[in-house]
């Protein structure tokens, strides 16, 4: 048997429809640090790609055309194009994540967590109790 222990224990958060996801609250922001969002993120496993609305990109300035492209599917076969740029994710009690987001160039609905972000850190699900584990480091 293979036991993982983890740093911090989160509950899942409630949505604006009254229903609890796993969700991380971060401040966003560029490398130049001078602006910085607030960012309700979603985490997603069957996400390869942290994927974030493109506004958020555009209030911290980001010229998002300028940024490689990455096309992304849903399972009901759904198509949106997306532009990647780096940012830093700032959590209070996890600290800072440099990583790589893909800022959709259409409105989507809720900003997600990819596999990217969890090869960051460790987490661990406990969809039954409502909650999830994170240690920082992968």
């Amino acid at each position: 048997m293979t036991t993982v222990e983890y740093q911090y224990q989160i509950e899942y958060a409630y949505d604006r429809k009254g229903q609890r996801f796993p969700r991380l609250d971060f401040r966003m922001s560029t490398s130049s640090l001078t602006d910085a969002v607030d960012v309700e993120a979603y985490l997603d496993n069957g996400c390869e790609y942290t994927l974030s609305n493109g506004w958020l990109g555009a209030s911290l300035g980001l010229d998002l055309l300028s940024g490689r492209r990455r096309r992304f599917e849903s399972a009901s076969g759904i198509f949106l194009e997306a532009a990647i740029h780096p940012v830093h994710l700032v959590h209070d009690d996890l600290g800072v994540f440099d990583l790589e987001v893909s800022f959709s160039l259409t409105e989507i609905r809720r900003c997600l967590l990819g596999r990217d972000f969890f090869d960051l850190a460790q987490i661990g699900f406990r969809e039954h109790h409502q909650c999830f584990f994170v240690t920082p480091e992968p």
